[in-house]
């Protein structure tokens, strides 16, 4: 028996019974002003997120309704600092074959396999013989890698966090880069600045599990994409050095350590979690891109995705500012 979806997270109004099955995004049990313990529960499908609540039968729901759970919902909503907020009544746990999974994942209309041919015709562009193998070995040689890739989102919140947008997140700073290394040459080399940009964040596709909903996998928790992309680059060197033909010669060391350096150092601060601040030109012109991309995706889709009447949007706490909208944001 499926349950079948009639009511979607985005659409749910003030005041509207709710009767639906949704996708347990995060669940967490917290204690109310009266010491009395309530779920704070949010609940998604493929339009987005709504909030929830649990005031009654706290000890009945907290063991079952946990995160990746599909729940059929019983509640109401209501509005809450200018927000739907379903308060919930009664929840079923479903299972997985109860349910059509298509609709509770983030839908695309991202090509990934059109992206992932840009990316490649990149790599096979450049020039140096080392740098070159070395993405190869990467993004060519490794199936597994391309699998993830194709389908991993570029964070868990804030820039590019739906499927694929970390590829259209590489994809788009790679292009960027190619100008830029026009643009400054002969001082900024090519090569690099696209090794930058194309490794910086890969480490991201074992950071993050996105199967179902978002989140950070152990290694991503203890270790982080950084480190993981500065393993992977010396993991990759050893097995061209192992493979006879691939490589003019041994790896340079100068050429090892400016790969890694691209990738450690594209955070740009230590306050920002970068273990170490850009010391060539082409780390710093990646650290700068990199955040200019992710800061120009998370305004255009705050600004696309807000529900605001008028020409002005809600105000973004990230920002800390409202956004003017243009015609085509307007509702």
């Amino acid at each position: 028996m499926k349950y079948p979806k009639t009511q979607y997270a985005k659409t749910i109004l003030e005041q509207d019974r709710v009767s639906s099955p949704f996708l347990i995004k995060y669940a967490a049990v917290a204690t109310g002003k009266t010491g009395k313990p309530y779920m704070n529960i949010i609940l998604t499908d493929k339009t987005g997120d709504v909030e929830a609540r649990v005031f009654d039968n706290v000890p009945k729901f907290h063991s079952q309704a946990v995160k990746d759970t599909f729940v059929q919902v019983e509640g109401n909503a209501q509005g809450f600092n200018s927000r739907i907020q379903i308060h919930i009544k009664d929840m079923t746990v479903l299972r997985e074959d109860e349910v059509v999974l298509d609709e509770y994942l983030s839908p695309t209309i991202l090509s990934a396999e059109k992206l992932y041919a840009e990316l490649t015709a990149i790599v096979l562009s450049m020039k140096d013989p080392f740098y070159k193998a070395l993405m190869e070995s990467i993004f060519i040689d490794d199936a597994e890698i391309a699998k993830r890739f194709k389908k991993a989102p570029a964070a868990k919140a804030m820039h590019h966090a739906y499927p694929v947008g970390l590829l259209e997140h590489v994809v788009s700073i790679c292009k960027i880069l190619d100008f830029l290394s026009h643009n400054y040459s002969p001082y900024a080399d090519r090569d690099l600045l696209l090794v930058g940009g194309m490794m910086h964040d890969l480490g991201k596709i074992w950071e993050l599990q996105y199967e179902k909903t978002t989140d950070y996998t152990n290694e991503g928790r203890m270790i982080g994409h950084l480190v993981m992309g500065s393993e992977l680059i010396e993991k990759k060197i050893q097995w061209l050095e192992s493979q006879p033909g691939r490589l003019p010669s041994a790896f340079p060391e100068e050429k090892k350590l400016l790969a890694k350096h691209m990738v450690l150092a594209h955070h740009g601060k230590y306050e920002y979690g970068s273990p170490k601040e850009p010391v060539c030109l082409e780390a710093q012109i990646v650290h700068m891109i990199d955040d200019l991309d992710s800061k120009v995706n998370a305004i255009r889709t705050f600004v696309e995705q807000d529900a605001q009447v008028g020409m002005w949007t809600l105000l973004n706490k990230n920002f800390g500012r409202y956004f003017y909208k243009p015609e085509w944001a307007r509702k």
